[in-house]
């Protein structure tokens, strides 16, 4: 497949036979302490849940986790349809009350003051690497990609969350793309998968406000798929496979034909990421200012998971 994300030496790390585990119950597939993954042959799925330590962010070793992963997937299953069946790839958070609040605001700003354009560049890489391998299905024919949204998404995490063919969403949950109010924009393909599922007034007002949206709002808007009670996300996934059983290839081909008719490049992802650096090296005092504000409130939310097991959303408004 032409354009797909490809790594390098780097993300070369245990032996398979470490990483792929078989059992009666399936095959599980442990990536990394922040990342596995769990197939079901019964139901043809695979259940990828991360779980970084800390704020519910995407580290960069979390995305390096995320592209190893993806290649470790494709390899077992690709061209393996017959004995090993995949219809589905879902992704969730093992972490209560968010699915993912974005991009790594403390690593940014130590690579922003540095102006260390190297370091942005690597990050952003890896970033849309993730994301274009997960809109491409991870390289494996006939693969709906399904997020599972139980906690809040901000930023990088509803950037992922869009790259996917299918967003189902629980009641509760909020979601957005806050970077403008630290003078940045999305960078990871958000603004390229939005214009995939929306016209471009709807993409122009999530982007340029930095709103947190409720998901209902983002359901009329033609953002998300489906919002379900608080708790039934998974089960929900599970009708929504039972529904399609019988109807699988067409709904995959109904995918491919999307990505025909409304294309997302490696390329256009590459020049996002390009102009997304050049616009965080430009970030001033008060983009920097606000953007520890938003870290510190992320820490005070998931500093203590233990101690508050749901926290509540990430608040946007300037005192």
């Amino acid at each position: 497949m032409s354009n797909v994300a490809t790594a390098g030496p780097r993300l070369v790390s245990a032996p398979l036979e470490e990483v792929i585990r078989h059992s009666s119950e399936g095959v599980d597939f442990a990536i990394s302490g922040e990342l596995s993954c769990h197939y079901d042959p019964a139901s043809a799925v695979l259940w990828g849940v991360s779980t970084p330590r800390g704020i519910p962010c995407f580290s960069l070793d979390l995305l390096r986790d995320m592209e190893r992963g993806s290649l470790i997937v494709e390899g077992y299953f690709a061209g393996n349809e017959t004995s090993r069946p995949l219809r589905h790839i879902v992704i969730r958070s093992g972490v209560p009350g968010a699915f993912n609040v974005g991009g790594d605001l403390a690593h940014f700003l130590r690579l922003i003051e540095a102006q260390d354009r190297a370091g942005l560049t690597e990050y952003a890489q890896a970033a849309i690497n993730v994301a274009y391998r997960n809109y491409i299905g991870h390289g494996i024919r006939g693969v709906t990609t399904v997020a599972l949204l139980e906690g809040d998404a901000l930023g990088g995490g509803f950037e992922s969350a869009l790259s996917c063919d299918i967003v189902i969403a629980e009641e509760h949950v909020k979601a957005g793309l806050p970077e403008v109010l630290f003078n940045m924009f999305p960078g990871s393909g958000g603004l390229s998968f939005l214009a995939r599922r929306v016209n471009p007034r709807v993409s122009d007002e999530i982007a340029r406000t930095g709103r947190l949206y409720p998901v209902r709002e983002l359901l009329e808007m033609g953002v998300i798929d489906r919002v379900v009670p608080t708790g039934a996300a998974q089960e929900a996934m599970l009708r929504l496979i039972r529904q399609r059983e019988h109807q699988h290839e067409a709904h995959a081909a109904m995918n491919a034909v999307n990505r025909l008719l409304r294309p997302i490049t490696l390329s256009e992802l590459n020049d996002v990421a390009r102009l997304w650096v050049d616009t965080a090296l430009r970030m001033d005092e008060r983009g920097r200012k606000w953007m520890r504000r938003l870290r510190q409130q992320q820490a005070a939310n998931f500093g203590a998971l233990t101690l508050v097991p749901t926290p509540a959303s990430v608040a946007l408004t300037e005192s």
